[in-house]
């Protein structure tokens, strides 16, 4: 009986060590078969040193060579994790139930907190949805997503269902109820279509009744197609303008146009000859141009002649006020070059307005200089008004110090104290 005991007790402590082990035999096996391997290099001739990088010290050719980088993460293509587990592990629950059944997963999705992670979610899902049955997707989201969610989600669905088949999508948004929602697809919509069919998307835009529905799928329509073709959607918006009275689209393609190619864009708004919008599409014009080159768009407007029929002095006032606002220095010293005249009153006035809310104090100087005496007037009255506002002690100072006339002054000083 003794044996027994002994045998007993011998294969009780080797099940232990064995337990004991099992959570290490990955580890144990990894190093077993590095030991072999070893064993195999070194009965082969091969000493370890030869497989590892070499200890020796690099020469100094070797040690100046600057070429090397770092490994970008992308080329380990290591699988970015966000650092809060909890979104992660929420939204991988989204995109599992998702798959298995859509209707269920938004129902869940709604079910849960409020907040970016619900709303992330419906965007998974609705995008796996969307990509199996877009109809179904969409009948879904206008019927039970409530709020923020079932705009942001009605959004990109239509916009993932207008890259396979925007005819579809278009009937089944003619079907909607005419509401917000409706307006959000339809700007969805012509914003994808387009981009690849812009005249298709505008015979279907013209078709919709009039209302905020249609006006906002104008704007989508304008601003997507004049990044594709600036000529073409202008020539669609000036006929918005002549027989639906809709400047605003106009002045919108043209000064996207104009920062294309401003020579073109120039010839096109001198063919308007003199329709009652050529004012809107002459300062669309200037403005475009302003943005994207406002010195050499001074320069283009100093040089055209007061005869020219889209001359205007008040067009630097244009220029000015956009000049000033991206590079003031700039703007100040060509400004100072000019000669007096309506046309540097008038850029007077736009620069003092752009500098208004930055600099008060400058721009009741610059004003001061304007040389037509009603325009000076009222420009000071306006300058000074609004820096009083925030600031009357300063502007009564600068008002009872600065070179102006009595009468000048005195009219700033009650419009101040309010008298």
């Amino acid at each position: 009986m003794r044996w027994l005991y002994r045998i007993f007790f011998l294969l009780s402590i080797i099940g232990l060590a064995i337990l004991a082990a099992l959570p290490y035999l990955p580890k144990i096996e990894r190093e077993v078969a590095h030991f072999c391997q070893t064993w195999k290099l070194i009965r082969e001739g091969q000493g370890i040193v030869d497989t590892l990088e070499d200890p020796e010290p690099k020469t100094d050719e070797a040690a100046v060579d600057r070429g090397r980088s770092l490994i970008p993460p992308n080329t380990l293509n290591l699988e970015i994790v966000s650092t809060d587990p909890t979104e992660d592990s929420f939204i991988l629950e989204a995109r599992r139930r998702g798959k298995e059944d859509p209707t269920a997963a938004m129902d869940w999705l709604q079910s849960q907190h409020s907040g970016s992670e619900r709303l992330r979610g419906m965007l998974e899902v609705v995008a796996l949805w969307a990509a199996e049955d877009s109809e179904s997707a969409l009948l879904w989201l206008e019927s039970n997503a409530q709020g923020l969610a079932r705009l942001e989600t009605l959004n990109n669905g239509v916009e993932l269902w207008a890259e396979r088949n925007p005819t579809e999508a278009s009937e089944w948004i003619d079907g909607m109820a005419n509401d917000g929602s409706k307006a959000i697809a339809a700007k969805a919509l012509v914003a994808k279509w387009a981009q690849a069919e812009p005249s298709v998307a505008a015979e279907w835009v013209a078709a919709l009744p009039d209302g905020p529905v249609q006006e906002k799928a104008k704007e989508a329509l304008v601003k997507s197609w004049v990044m594709q073709d600036a000529k073409a959607a202008s020539v669609w918006a000036l006929a918005e303008a002549e027989f639906n009275g809709d400047y605003e689209l106009l002045g919108e393609t043209i000064r996207e146009f104009s920062k294309q190619s401003p020579e073109e864009a120039e010839s096109f708004v001198r063919d308007l000859g003199e329709a009652n919008y050529s004012e809107i599409a002459v300062t669309s014009l200037v403005m475009g141009r302003a943005e994207e080159d406002p010195a050499a768009t001074a320069e283009w407007l100093v040089k055209m002649a007061p005869t020219d029929p889209i001359y205007s002095d008040e067009y630097t006032n244009e220029l000015m006020q956009i000049w000033a606002e991206s590079d003031s220095i700039a703007a100040s010293e060509w400004l100072s070059t000019q000669n007096p005249g309506q046309q540097r009153d008038a850029a007077i006035s736009g620069f003092s307005e752009s500098i208004l809310r930055y600099e008060p104090e400058v721009a009741a100087v610059w004003a001061s200089t304007i040389s037509d005496a009603d325009r000076r007037m009222k420009q000071l009255g306006h300058n000074v008004g609004i820096w009083a506002g925030t600031q009357p002690a300063e502007a009564l100072d600068w008002v009872q110090t600065a070179e102006l006339e009595p009468a000048v002054r005195t009219h700033l000083a009650n419009l101040i104290s309010g008298d």
